[in-house]
């Protein structure tokens, strides 16, 4: 990957960004094959300021994978201070994102790729007000909206329902499982939520937040079929960190999480972390999952447990 990025200034309030960047990505696997993929983009945006009480941003991104094959991809925000220390923000975006080689490519008795699957695409929207009341409390409220289209996922289907030229050469369905989650493009799916977090400052460089997000998703009828990622996001998603000094010249952080996926049992996470700077090198520990919790956030992987990492950086000058 290649990348090339400058901005320059209009005027006092108001600035250009713009760039160009490459990529190229190749795979050598027994179970995909051998495969590569090129592409290019270039962006601009324009930034602007006006009296430090409104702000506006437009630009786009033009990616282009082959001589026919390209995505635009336009934003836009603004924000306005309607009184000291109230916000009114939103914004609009599109977004896509190229298959991966495993969606195109892969597969195991239970799971199928399909090369013919394409680029899934999305609008999305968010309005929201910050508001900062004083020095010490701040807290943020966002709603928005996901408009998703060709969204890639893996369906359960029958395998003789699927068309011969999406099997991998020299693969019959007498080698597969009668039933095979294959990847696909679901036409539309839609999401809307909610977004609140409160962030409190204590004494002695101390630091209490406080963050939930609320999701709920809608899709085209599937009838009969099931599908494998798509819904198992988090309906609810809460969480309390603090941040602050210990004796010794030390440096906390804890954080508790609780999430509960649709359609699953919730479940919740506690880590913590502690460091110490000294003149030319600091060092750190971190405790993840204390409590032990076997959890998987996608169906059938299971993810780790309680671990301890320790860890030192060395500087080259004091500090």
């Amino acid at each position: 990957q290649a990348d090339i990025r400058r901005h320059d200034p209009v005027s006092k309030n108001s600035s250009f960004y713009y760039g160009a960047e490459g990529i190229h990505e190749s795979i050598a696997s027994n179970n995909l094959g051998n495969h590569e993929r090129s592409r290019g983009a270039v962006y601009l945006d324009y930034d602007v300021r006006v009296l430090r009480r409104f702000s506006f941003s437009v630009g786009g991104r033009e990616e282009i994978f082959s001589a026919s094959h390209r995505e635009f991809s336009p934003t836009a925000s603004a924000g306005v201070w309607l009184r000291p220390g109230l916000k009114l923000k939103g914004s609009v975006s599109r977004a896509f994102r190229l298959p991966s080689f495993t969606d195109l490519e892969y597969h195991d008795p239970a799971n199928l790729g399909n090369p013919t699957v394409g680029p899934e695409t999305a609008w999305g929207y968010e309005g929201g007000l910050l508001w900062n009341p004083g020095s010490r409390l701040s807290t943020e409220i966002t709603v928005f909206e996901r408009r998703d289209q060709n969204v890639i996922d893996y369906v359960l289907r029958a395998c003789s329902a699927i068309p011969a030229d999406q099997l991998p050469p020299g693969t019959s369905c007498s080698m597969l499982a009668a039933d095979v989650y294959h990847a696909e493009n679901l036409q539309r799916l839609n999401f809307f939520g909610v977004e609140t977090s409160a962030e409190l400052r204590l004494p002695h460089d101390g630091r209490l937040q406080f963050s939930y997000t609320a999701l709920r998703g809608a899709q085209q009828s599937l009838g009969a079929l099931q599908t494998k990622y798509v819904f198992n996001y988090p309906a609810n998603d809460g969480m309390v960190a603090w941040t602050g000094r210990l004796p010794g010249r030390m440096i906390a952080r804890t954080r508790i999480g609780l999430v509960d996926r649709l359609a699953r049992d919730p479940y919740g996470l506690w880590d913590a972390a502690v460091m110490r700077e000294f003149p030319h090198f600091a060092a750190h520990m971190v405790l993840s999952n204390l409590t032990n919790t076997g959890y998987e956030e996608i169906p059938g992987v299971i993810m780790p447990g309680r671990s301890i990492i320790f860890g030192l950086d060395f500087f080259l000058r004091e500090r």
